[in-house]
């Protein structure tokens, strides 16, 4: 049997709603709690405005990128770019062990990108929030340190 246009509309509509009432039966009425894992800042490892007491040798530029959820009630923004800058420390520290096989990273900071391309680099946490998407941008230098001095078993005179 042969269907008319009309037929075949409402057989489509009826498969339309049918699926939709499918659908909306497993979506859910609620948004999911954002995740949120406190991290602390890398001391020792990272520096922001001091340099390491030992000497080291400067091996090149880490840069990473951290992007966070920013719809978060129980925290304040600057509190989540804080945390979110620490995180961003650790993973400059991973990045340079990993990527540089470094030991630590200097000169720490965030960066931040404006409208007409130009960018400033900043020692504090500085992030972009979209009202939904946090992100902060960080790069130091990555360094590895140099063997210790030992001292000779005779001295020279």
């Amino acid at each position: 049997m042969k269907r008319t246009g009309r037929q075949a509309a409402v057989a489509g509509f009826a498969r339309l709603a049918a699926a939709i009432a499918v659908l909306g039966g497993f979506s859910c009425a609620t948004l999911p709690e954002p995740k949120y894992k406190k991290y602390a800042f890398p001391e020792g490892e990272a520096f922001v405005d001091r340099k390491p007491a030992r000497k080291y040798k400067v091996l090149g530029p880490v840069r990473v990128r951290v992007n966070y959820s920013s719809l978060n009630p129980d925290h304040e923004e600057q509190d989540l770019c804080r945390n979110y800058y620490n995180k961003g420390a650790k993973d400059l520290v991973k990045r340079a062990h990993r990527d540089l096989k470094g030991d630590a990273v200097i000169d720490v900071r965030s960066v931040v990108y404006f409208m007409d391309g130009k960018s400033k680099r900043y020692p504090t946490p500085e992030c972009a929030d979209d009202g939904n998407e946090g992100q902060v941008l960080m790069e130091g230098q990555a360094i590895r340190y140099l063997p210790d001095p030992k001292a000779s078993e005779h001295p020279s005179t």
